[in-house]
Protein backbone atom coordinates (compact mmCIF):
# COMPACT_ATOMS: atom_id res chain seq x y z
CA UNK A 1 0.00 0.00 0.00
CA UNK A 2 1.09 3.52 -0.46
CA UNK A 3 2.59 5.04 2.17
CA UNK A 4 0.43 8.20 1.53
CA UNK A 5 -2.77 6.39 1.25
CA UNK A 6 -1.78 4.58 5.07
CA UNK A 7 -0.66 8.11 6.09
CA UNK A 8 -4.27 9.09 5.30
CA UNK A 9 -6.37 6.05 6.66
CA UNK A 10 -4.90 6.51 9.74
CA UNK A 11 -5.12 10.26 10.30
CA UNK A 12 -8.97 10.14 9.65
CA UNK A 13 -9.10 7.08 11.87
CA UNK A 14 -6.99 9.59 15.13
CA UNK A 15 -9.84 11.85 14.05
CA UNK A 16 -12.73 9.71 15.09
CA UNK A 17 -15.83 10.92 16.75
CA UNK A 18 -18.23 8.40 18.16
CA UNK A 19 -20.99 10.28 19.06
CA UNK A 20 -20.91 11.84 15.79
CA UNK A 21 -20.56 9.23 14.11
CA UNK A 22 -23.98 7.96 15.40
CA UNK A 23 -25.40 10.95 14.34
CA UNK A 24 -24.15 10.55 10.80
CA UNK A 25 -25.28 6.99 10.77
CA UNK A 26 -29.21 8.59 11.76
CA UNK A 27 -28.71 11.85 9.08
CA UNK A 28 -27.54 9.52 6.05
CA UNK A 29 -30.22 6.57 6.91
CA UNK A 30 -27.73 3.46 7.54
CA UNK A 31 -30.50 1.33 9.38
CA UNK A 32 -31.85 -1.31 8.03
CA UNK A 33 -34.01 -1.03 4.86
CA UNK A 34 -33.00 2.19 4.29
CA UNK A 35 -31.03 3.97 1.39
CA UNK A 36 -27.61 4.13 3.15
CA UNK A 37 -27.71 0.74 4.93
CA UNK A 38 -24.52 -0.46 6.22
CA UNK A 39 -22.28 2.26 6.09
CA UNK A 40 -19.95 2.95 8.96
CA UNK A 41 -18.79 6.79 9.75
CA UNK A 42 -15.79 7.68 11.63
CA UNK A 43 -17.45 10.91 12.46
CA UNK A 44 -16.17 13.55 10.62
CA UNK A 45 -17.85 16.77 9.32
CA UNK A 46 -17.47 17.80 5.86
CA UNK A 47 -15.13 20.31 6.59
CA UNK A 48 -12.90 18.33 9.07
CA UNK A 49 -12.36 16.20 6.10
CA UNK A 50 -11.38 18.48 3.66
CA UNK A 51 -8.94 19.83 5.97
CA UNK A 52 -7.71 16.81 6.32
CA UNK A 53 -7.01 15.98 3.12
CA UNK A 54 -5.03 18.90 2.05
CA UNK A 55 -1.20 17.54 2.77
CA UNK A 56 -2.14 14.98 0.30
CA UNK A 57 -3.08 16.70 -2.78
CA UNK A 58 -0.92 15.98 -5.81
CA UNK A 59 0.62 12.72 -3.54
CA UNK A 60 -1.86 9.76 -4.82
CA UNK A 61 -2.41 8.18 -7.80
CA UNK A 62 -5.00 6.40 -9.67
CA UNK A 63 -4.63 3.24 -8.06
CA UNK A 64 -4.29 5.30 -4.81
CA UNK A 65 -8.19 6.26 -5.20
CA UNK A 66 -9.32 2.78 -6.12
CA UNK A 67 -7.74 1.47 -3.11
CA UNK A 68 -9.25 4.56 -1.03
CA UNK A 69 -12.76 4.37 -2.43
CA UNK A 70 -12.41 0.78 -1.47
CA UNK A 71 -12.80 1.48 2.30
CA UNK A 72 -15.76 0.43 4.46
CA UNK A 73 -15.58 4.00 5.73
CA UNK A 74 -17.61 6.69 4.51
CA UNK A 75 -15.37 9.47 5.36
CA UNK A 76 -12.49 7.21 3.48
CA UNK A 77 -14.02 7.41 0.04
CA UNK A 78 -15.00 10.75 0.64
CA UNK A 79 -11.67 11.95 0.81
CA UNK A 80 -10.73 9.72 -1.96
CA UNK A 81 -13.54 11.66 -4.10
CA UNK A 82 -12.35 14.96 -2.98
CA UNK A 83 -8.79 14.34 -4.09
CA UNK A 84 -10.12 12.92 -7.50
CA UNK A 85 -11.82 16.03 -7.56
CA UNK A 86 -8.66 17.90 -6.56
CA UNK A 87 -6.89 16.00 -9.60
CA UNK A 88 -9.39 16.84 -12.37
CA UNK A 89 -9.22 20.42 -11.63
CA UNK A 90 -5.56 19.77 -11.79
CA UNK A 91 -5.58 18.08 -15.05
CA UNK A 92 -7.99 20.64 -16.80
CA UNK A 93 -5.89 23.81 -15.53
CA UNK A 94 -2.76 21.57 -17.24
CA UNK A 95 -4.84 20.24 -20.34
CA UNK A 96 -3.56 16.77 -19.94
CA UNK A 97 -6.76 15.45 -21.45
CA UNK A 98 -5.25 11.94 -21.22
CA UNK A 99 -5.05 11.75 -17.35
CA UNK A 100 -8.51 13.39 -17.31
CA UNK A 101 -10.19 10.98 -19.76
CA UNK A 102 -8.50 8.37 -17.40
CA UNK A 103 -9.88 9.93 -14.25
CA UNK A 104 -13.65 9.97 -15.64
CA UNK A 105 -13.19 6.67 -16.91
CA UNK A 106 -12.45 5.45 -13.03
CA UNK A 107 -15.41 7.46 -11.82
CA UNK A 108 -17.53 6.10 -14.34
CA UNK A 109 -16.47 2.47 -13.65
CA UNK A 110 -15.96 2.41 -9.36
CA UNK A 111 -19.05 5.17 -9.34
CA UNK A 112 -20.89 2.79 -6.78
CA UNK A 113 -19.05 3.49 -4.04
CA UNK A 114 -20.19 7.02 -3.89
CA UNK A 115 -23.39 5.29 -2.25
CA UNK A 116 -24.89 8.07 -0.57
CA UNK A 117 -26.15 11.45 -1.64
CA UNK A 118 -23.20 13.50 -0.27
CA UNK A 119 -20.31 11.62 -2.19
CA UNK A 120 -22.75 11.97 -5.52
CA UNK A 121 -23.32 15.49 -4.77
CA UNK A 122 -18.95 16.75 -3.86
CA UNK A 123 -17.89 14.71 -7.00
CA UNK A 124 -20.48 14.06 -9.64
CA UNK A 125 -20.60 17.41 -11.89
CA UNK A 126 -17.26 18.25 -10.65
CA UNK A 127 -15.34 15.50 -12.02
CA UNK A 128 -17.84 14.93 -15.45
CA UNK A 129 -17.75 18.57 -15.88
CA UNK A 130 -13.93 19.04 -16.13
CA UNK A 131 -13.66 16.22 -18.44
CA UNK A 132 -16.50 17.61 -20.52
CA UNK A 133 -14.84 20.88 -20.25
CA UNK A 134 -11.57 20.09 -21.22
CA UNK A 135 -12.75 17.44 -24.26
CA UNK A 136 -14.86 19.89 -25.24
CA UNK A 137 -17.28 16.91 -25.11
CA UNK A 138 -20.66 17.69 -27.73
CA UNK A 139 -24.27 18.13 -25.87
CA UNK A 140 -25.08 14.70 -27.79
CA UNK A 141 -21.66 12.34 -26.50
CA UNK A 142 -23.04 13.86 -22.67
CA UNK A 143 -26.66 12.73 -23.25
CA UNK A 144 -25.41 9.04 -24.84
CA UNK A 145 -23.56 8.80 -21.87
CA UNK A 146 -25.95 10.26 -19.02
CA UNK A 147 -28.72 7.80 -20.25
CA UNK A 148 -26.34 5.08 -19.76
CA UNK A 149 -26.39 6.07 -15.89
CA UNK A 150 -29.92 7.11 -15.87
CA UNK A 151 -30.69 3.28 -16.85
CA UNK A 152 -28.94 1.92 -14.79
CA UNK A 153 -31.52 0.72 -11.98
CA UNK A 154 -28.48 2.20 -9.17
CA UNK A 155 -30.00 4.68 -7.28
CA UNK A 156 -26.18 7.03 -7.01
CA UNK A 157 -25.21 6.62 -10.62
CA UNK A 158 -28.90 8.02 -11.12
CA UNK A 159 -28.35 10.51 -9.02
CA UNK A 160 -25.31 11.59 -10.24
CA UNK A 161 -26.84 11.16 -13.63
CA UNK A 162 -29.36 14.06 -12.77
CA UNK A 163 -26.59 15.72 -10.43
CA UNK A 164 -23.87 16.01 -12.93
CA UNK A 165 -25.68 18.57 -15.51
CA UNK A 166 -25.44 21.08 -12.58
CA UNK A 167 -21.94 20.88 -14.87
CA UNK A 168 -23.73 21.01 -18.44
CA UNK A 169 -25.96 24.11 -16.84
CA UNK A 170 -22.45 25.77 -16.09
CA UNK A 171 -20.97 24.90 -19.49
CA UNK A 172 -23.92 26.87 -21.04
CA UNK A 173 -26.43 24.05 -21.53
CA UNK A 174 -29.68 23.59 -19.93
CA UNK A 175 -30.95 20.82 -22.14
CA UNK A 176 -29.85 17.91 -20.95
CA UNK A 177 -31.23 18.75 -16.92
CA UNK A 178 -34.86 19.34 -18.75
CA UNK A 179 -34.91 16.10 -20.38
CA UNK A 180 -33.46 13.89 -17.13
CA UNK A 181 -36.27 15.97 -15.02
CA UNK A 182 -38.67 15.16 -17.19
CA UNK A 183 -37.09 11.31 -17.72
CA UNK A 184 -36.81 10.97 -13.80
CA UNK A 185 -40.20 12.47 -13.27
CA UNK A 186 -42.06 9.49 -11.96
CA UNK A 187 -39.09 7.98 -10.40
CA UNK A 188 -40.58 6.45 -6.81
CA UNK A 189 -37.19 7.56 -4.47
CA UNK A 190 -37.44 11.19 -2.59
CA UNK A 191 -33.34 11.53 -3.03
CA UNK A 192 -34.27 12.12 -6.84
CA UNK A 193 -37.22 14.28 -6.16
CA UNK A 194 -34.59 16.65 -3.89
CA UNK A 195 -31.83 16.01 -6.78
CA UNK A 196 -34.07 16.94 -9.35
CA UNK A 197 -35.87 20.04 -8.11
CA UNK A 198 -32.13 21.41 -6.64
CA UNK A 199 -30.77 21.01 -10.85
CA UNK A 200 -34.52 22.65 -11.92
CA UNK A 201 -33.68 25.20 -9.48
CA UNK A 202 -29.75 25.76 -10.82
CA UNK A 203 -31.38 26.43 -14.51
CA UNK A 204 -33.45 29.12 -13.18
CA UNK A 205 -30.63 31.06 -11.69
CA UNK A 206 -29.39 30.79 -15.81
CA UNK A 207 -32.39 31.23 -17.78
CA UNK A 208 -35.94 31.82 -15.56
CA UNK A 209 -38.25 31.46 -18.33
CA UNK A 210 -37.04 28.41 -19.49
CA UNK A 211 -37.42 26.85 -16.35
CA UNK A 212 -40.78 28.43 -15.94
CA UNK A 213 -41.61 26.95 -19.89
CA UNK A 214 -40.51 23.47 -18.31
CA UNK A 215 -42.72 24.19 -15.25
CA UNK A 216 -45.56 25.22 -17.22
CA UNK A 217 -45.65 22.05 -19.43
CA UNK A 218 -44.65 19.67 -16.29
CA UNK A 219 -45.75 21.37 -12.99
CA UNK A 220 -48.76 18.90 -12.37
CA UNK A 221 -46.38 15.40 -12.67
CA UNK A 222 -43.33 16.91 -11.00
CA UNK A 223 -43.29 15.39 -7.18
CA UNK A 224 -43.87 18.24 -5.09
CA UNK A 225 -40.42 17.86 -3.61
CA UNK A 226 -39.01 18.63 -6.68
CA UNK A 227 -41.44 21.27 -7.29
CA UNK A 228 -41.01 22.95 -4.28
CA UNK A 229 -37.18 22.92 -5.18
CA UNK A 230 -37.44 24.03 -8.12
CA UNK A 231 -38.83 27.28 -7.20
CA UNK A 232 -37.04 28.06 -3.78
CA UNK A 233 -35.85 31.39 -6.01
CA UNK A 234 -38.77 32.64 -6.81
CA UNK A 235 -40.55 35.40 -5.18
CA UNK A 236 -43.39 34.12 -2.23
CA UNK A 237 -46.07 35.19 -4.88
CA UNK A 238 -45.33 33.36 -7.50
CA UNK A 239 -43.66 30.54 -5.56
CA UNK A 240 -47.87 30.20 -4.27
CA UNK A 241 -48.99 30.57 -7.62
CA UNK A 242 -46.74 27.18 -8.78
CA UNK A 243 -47.41 25.31 -5.58
CA UNK A 244 -51.59 25.97 -6.27
CA UNK A 245 -51.63 25.23 -9.59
Amino acid sequence: MNTAVQQLQDIFMAHADAEKARHLMRFFKTGAGQYGYGDKFIGLPVPVSRSLIKPFKGKLDFSDFELLLESPWHEIRLASLLLMVEAANTMLKTKDLPKLQTLAELYDRRLERANNWDLVDLSAYNIMGAYWQGAKTPSEERRRFLKVWADSGNLWRERAAIVSTNATIRLGSLDETFWLAEYFIDHPHDLMHKATGWMLRETGKKNLDALRAFLSKFHKRLPRTALRYAIERMDQNERRIWMEK
